[in-house]
C-alpha cells in the first residue's frame, strides 16, 4: 500500500510524538489512534503544514 501523503511527518497532536514511526502506521487511515497514549488525529491534507511555526502560528489565531 502506498502513501497517501508521500514524505509527510506525522505528528502527534499533544505532545508531539511522531505517528510515522508507530507500528502500523499507516495514512491511508483517515484518524490514527497515537498508540502511546491513544489520542486520535486526524490525517487529513487540512492538517499539513510546512513547518512547527506554521503550525503554531495557526493555532494562534
Amino acid at each position: 500500500m502506498s502513501d497517501r501523503f508521500p514524505d509527510v511527518d506525522w505528528w502527534r497532536d499533544r505532545y508531539g510524538a511522531l505517528l510515522n514511526a508507530q507500528d502500523g502506521f499507516d495514512d491511508n487511515h483517515y484518524v490514527w489512534k497515537c498508540t502511546g497514549y491513544g489520542h486520535k488525529n486526524s490525517i487529513s491534507s487540512e492538517n499539513i503544514y510546512d513547518s512547527h511555526a506554521d503550525f503554531y502560528a495557526f493555532k494562534d489565531n
